[in-house]
């Protein structure tokens, strides 16, 4: 299942970017984007960079679903 998270440019090199997803680096493409800086959020569907989310969004974002993932793991146990 693909959803559509905020990762963070690590590097751009012409119409890609690697990115952070977590915990795991990868590849996207950034085509309509061609002022994107390192260190800037983007949201990726598909392979694909759809648009810039604010930093501070995107973090609070990544940390809404870590304490997720925390609490359901807890629930687990």
């Amino acid at each position: 299942m693909c959803r559509a998270v905020p990762h963070k440019v690590l590097e751009v090199r012409e119409d890609r970017a690697r990115v952070l997803e977590i915990d795991r680096e990868h590849w996207v493409r950034v085509e309509a984007m061609p002022d994107l800086q390192a260190g800037e959020y983007v949201v990726v569907y598909a392979g694909q960079a759809l648009e810039r989310i604010p930093n501070d969004e995107a973090e609070d974002f990544l940390r809404f679903n870590a304490e997720m993932e925390q609490m359901l793991e807890d629930a687990s146990r």
